[in-house]
């Protein structure tokens, strides 16, 4: 929008009477409605961090207390004071540790190190496991701790006690570890190690937080997370930013706001632990209350302005109208329209300004008319002239003038390989026909060969074996020479000894449908493109060249299929280029076949520049019928065999 145009200080005259008081309410609205309610969540989160936090600690305080038992209990004390043991002894040490385990849930296992017998128990469930003559298994946390210390979440073991037992399931555990001193005096006389199911706190802890908008950690004071609802950060050190900071601080609870997000802590400060439960709580969750009310307001607002920008555009439209136009149509011929209306009559300045935009526009036309003109006649002569450079009789009058060079100076073979090279040449560049019979199609592969020939110094023959009653038959051209050029590009190798061409063309009446073919509808229907023109073709050179039958044969059973009988079948033309070059790996003969027995737009170029085998078959398809087909086989013991099988219509029959 141009800002100095009169229709944009019109609009904007307007719409500022009425935006910028609406846009001011909303930012106050947002900022207010975001910090209340902001300010709301963050008390309720606190409060339930607070709830959580005696949560824990009231069941860590109960899990301590019951580690506490055993010295309530005069024969374990016993046990543990004398250096004797016996079965008994197990007995009673079984149940004090089994009636710990279901005295508080959430406990997996409970290990019981007796010092002055060097024995040791594990009870599993109610299995119990036991070891003799063994070292206390917790003793990094046991040593020089005068009470219960807690180990923070680590994968469960069996204490040393040997090989796990099948039964055994590994698990993520936090320990209560505590050592047991013969009171009042400090001697030690053994430790007791508690593992929790990691599942204890975090049927806690999953209540305190929303999994998928909020985070939440239980870190121990050095970091360590005990818990998490990212479980692949359970058991490791966490490093953010915001872990010094809380860790830190010397207060109890409180808040920290940081990289977008809010973080409330709670810490719980015991003889045996002290852990900090955090809670990360994203602006994006935290204000999306406010949020909702913002869009709503947008909403309203929006309307309101749409309200606005209408009625600012029915006033101000006819003023600028004839300005607008003018430059829709500037538009229009600077895209390329150089021939858009200009439309305008009015008697003011505006229409002054119009009528002489029209006018320059009606020179400007002339000119760039008259110069596009002179530039195409010059393009049309040097087309022709490089046309006349490249003239089929051109080319050919140069090779015989060659050719006669090379017989003045004695060099016949020369002149020989000259004459090939101008049958290709004619050949190929004669392009008033598409169809020619299959004896020039032959003639063209041979000079094709004599030239292949000279480059490979004799290292391959040639055999043809053809039909008479074929060669008048026509075929569309270049149909052949590119299944010979493909031998000499992929399949020719000096290595596998002389190299052996051979081509075959024969006419077979009653040749039946091929396998998984369908056949010719009676009378030669035409197939796409056009193809029935040229089975007429086809079928007036078969009854030419086909051989007269004698009066003693039934000409209906002469081409009867073998397959029906009573039902004459059409004559098939069978043209096959076979080699005994490398032939082709397995894996990409499947492809090609694969490739070949779908119908589909290619660009009938190989790899190399040359005509496509798939260029070939859908050639034979559009020029005979759907029912022609090219297929690809190996030999044996090497080389490739490429068949061409062409119906030529019933009326060929007759």
């Amino acid at each position: 929008m141009n800002n100095s145009s009169i229709r944009t200080r019109l609009i904007l005259l307007m719409l500022a009477a009425t935006v910028i008081p609406i846009v001011i309410s909303m930012i106050v609205t947002y900022f207010y409605t975001t910090r209340s309610v902001g300010t709301k969540l963050i008390q309720e989160n606190a409060n339930l961090i607070y709830q959580g936090k005696t949560n824990v600690q009231a069941y860590m305080d109960t899990l301590n207390r019951n580690s506490l038992s055993l010295y309530n209990d005069p024969g374990i004390l016993l046990m543990l004071r004398r250096n004797v043991h016996d079965y008994t002894n197990e007995a009673q040490t079984y149940t004090l540790l089994q009636n710990m385990t279901h005295s508080v849930d959430g406990i997996y296992q409970i290990y019981l190190y007796m010092a002055k017998t060097r024995r040791s128990t594990l009870l599993i469930g109610d299995i119990p496991k036991r070891g003799y003559d063994t070292d206390n298994f917790s003793e990094p946390y046991t040593t020089g701790n005068p009470s219960s210390v807690v180990e923070p979440t680590h994968m469960s073991s069996i204490y040393g006690l040997g090989q796990s037992p099948p039964y055994y399931d590994p698990r993520p555990v936090i320990t209560l570890h505590r050592a047991i001193y013969n009171v009042p005096t400090t001697e030690w006389l053994g430790t007791l190690s508690i593992d929790i199911k990691l599942e204890a706190i975090q049927d806690i802890a999953d209540q305190l937080f929303n999994k998928q908008h909020e985070r939440l950690y239980l870190l121990d004071q050095s970091g360590m997370v005990v818990y998490s609802g990212d479980s692949s950060l359970i058991g490791k050190p966490l490093s953010d930013a915001w872990t010094g900071p809380i860790l830190e601080s010397k207060e109890t609870r409180g808040q920290l706001e940081m990289n977008k997000s809010v973080y409330l802590y709670e810490k719980m400060d015991t003889p045996y632990m002290k852990w900090t439960l955090v809670k990360e709580i994203p602006h994006s969750y935290l204000y999306e209350g406010a949020r909702s009310l913002t869009q709503i307001n947008i909403i309203i607002a929006a309307v309101s302005l749409l309200l606005v920008i209408a009625a600012t555009l029915f006033v101000t439209i006819r003023i600028t109208a004839p300005i607008k136009k003018l430059i829709g149509t500037i538009n229009q011929i600077q895209a390329g329209n150089l021939t858009a209306r200009v439309d305008g009559e009015g008697q003011d300045e505006i229409g002054i300004l119009v009528r002489r935009f029209r006018t320059m526009m009606e020179t400007i036309n002339n000119l760039i008319l008259r110069e596009y003109r002179l530039n195409i006649a010059n393009k049309t002569n040097q087309l022709k002239a490089l046309q006349a450079q490249i003239n089929p009789h051109f080319m050919n009058n140069a090779l015989q003038s060659i050719g006669t060079l090379a017989l003045q100076h004695n060099v016949p073979r020369i002149y020989s390989l000259i004459n090939s090279l101008g049958k290709m040449m004619r050949y190929s560049m004669n392009t008033n026909q598409e169809a020619v019979p299959l004896s020039m199609e032959i003639g063209h592969v041979k000079a094709y060969l004599e030239l292949q020939t000279v480059r490979f110094e004799g290292k391959f023959r040639t055999d043809f074996e053809l039909d008479e009653a074929a060669l008048g038959i026509e075929v569309p051209k270049m149909i052949i020479q590119p299944l010979v050029e493909n031998y000499f590009k992929h399949g020719f190798d000096p290595k596998l000894g002389p190299g052996h061409l051979t081509i075959r063309a024969r006419l077979e009446h009653g040749g039946g449908t091929g396998p998984g073919e369908v056949p010719l509808k009676p009378g030669g229907e035409a197939g796409p493109n056009g193809s029935g023109a040229v089975n007429g073709h086809a079928a007036a050179a078969a009854r030419k060249n086909a051989p007269e039958s004698r009066p003693d044969e039934d000409s209906s059973a002469a081409f009867a299929s073998p397959d029906s009988a009573g039902t004459s079948a059409s004559p098939v033309l069978f043209v096959e280029v076979e080699d005994n070059g490398r032939g082709i790996p397995e894996d990409k003969l499947t492809e090609l076949q694969a490739g070949l027995a779908v119908m589909r737009e290619e660009t009938g170029m190989d790899e190399e520049g040359g005509i496509g085998i798939g260029n070939v078959r859908t050639r034979l398809r559009l020029y005979f019928d759907p029912q022609a087909s090219l297929t690809l086989e190996n030999t044996d013991p090497h080389g490739v065999r490429i068949t061409m099988r062409i119906p030529l219509g019933e009326d060929t029959t007759t």
